[in-house]
């Protein structure tokens, strides 16, 4: 996800009005003292205030609706971010852009009119610190909403690069049956790893080419390795957003681990996913023996499998066909 962070107040004021003197600057030398000084300041006054307005308005007008993202994005967002706190911050930065705005056009056309005649030199820089003033006071007032926002952005930034509308297979199984090492067979480049906000050891993302086009797979450590029984609300939203990926399941079956509770992870998995397809991968077959082996396909029986295990490719072999 591509956002950008905006300043912080005093950054933003040394910012604007660090360009506003040079601009100034730059002013040529008129006719009187008091059109130099009056053309210095308009230039300051107007340079500044379009900085600020440009940073404070883009920020607003970048950021995306959320009911107009594709429903995984927008379920990770409102559970991720408080968006109602967000918006809030979100219009009054664009609330202050406007009444700068405003000052700025007050300012410049009460200098731009202003006759010389006594004290008029006065005036002048009275009526620029009074916009520096204002304009300051604005901004600063802005700090808790610019936290509130760079906060979320932060969070906004991690999220997965999927594309929503493409197939996708989602590896599940319990803890260490072997889901990473099957996903780093199976994807034709070294998945992308990130500990996104929904769980803290991340999700693997890789992709591999079915007759030159790309195919997603993700590893989701943290979500889909447990009863949904044993799960925090974070979690269980974030799973819920999983919902609207259209795709497969790959669960990983470790036939050196209970059976009885991978079959019950299997079966609630199920009934949360009942959209999408099953694949049954019985791993690390090379470290059990027969006797074993058939146990535990009789336990899968009926199930879409594939076995798995040291110097076998059978599953990407599958999934190519």
């Amino acid at each position: 996800m591509n956002f950008k962070t905006i300043d912080t107040p005093d950054k933003l004021l040394d910012a604007a009005f660090g360009r506003a003197r040079k601009s100034a600057a730059l002013v040529k030398k008129q006719k009187t003292n008091f059109y130099t000084i009056k053309g210095k300041e308009i230039t300051k006054i107007d340079v500044s205030a379009e900085f600020l307005i440009e940073k404070l308005s883009g920020i607003v007008q970048e950021f995306p609706s959320v009911n107009k993202l594709p429903p995984f994005y927008e379920d990770l967002f409102t559970f991720i971010v408080d968006i109602n706190v967000l918006k809030k911050s979100l219009s009054s930065i664009s609330s202050v852009s406007k009444v700068i705005k405003n000052i700025r056009r007050e300012k410049i056309v009460f200098l731009k009119e202003l006759p010389f005649e006594k004290d008029s030199i006065k005036k002048v820089k009275k009526t620029s610190n009074e916009y520096f003033g204002r304009v300051s006071s604005l901004v600063k007032s802005l700090k808790n909403d610019i936290d509130v926002y760079n906060t979320a952005i932060k969070k906004l930034k991690e999220l997965p690069s999927i594309k929503t509308s493409e197939e996708v297979y989602l590896i599940a199984g319990l803890p260490n049956v072997g889901k990473s090492t099957l996903l780093s067979k199976i994807t034709d480049s070294k998945p992308k790893i990130a500990a996104y906000p929904f769980t803290t050891k991340g999700l693997n993302v890789g992709i591999f080419f079915k007759k030159y086009s790309p195919i997603q797979v993700i590893d989701t450590p943290g979500l889909l390795d447990r009863p949904l029984g044993e799960r925090n609300r974070i979690e269980l939203k974030a799973i819920s957003a999983f919902q609207h990926l259209k795709g497969t399941i790959i669960f990983v079956v470790d036939p050196s681990q209970e059976l009885k509770e991978q079959k019950n992870l299997l079966i609630e998995l199920k009934k949360l996913f009942s959209d999408k397809g099953f694949i049954i991968v019985i791993n690390k077959t090379d470290l059990i023996n027969k006797e074993k082996m058939d146990l535990v396909l009789k336990e899968f029986s009926g199930q879409y499998v594939v076995i798995e295990g040291n110097e076998l490719n059978n599953l990407k072999e599958e999934l190519l066909k």
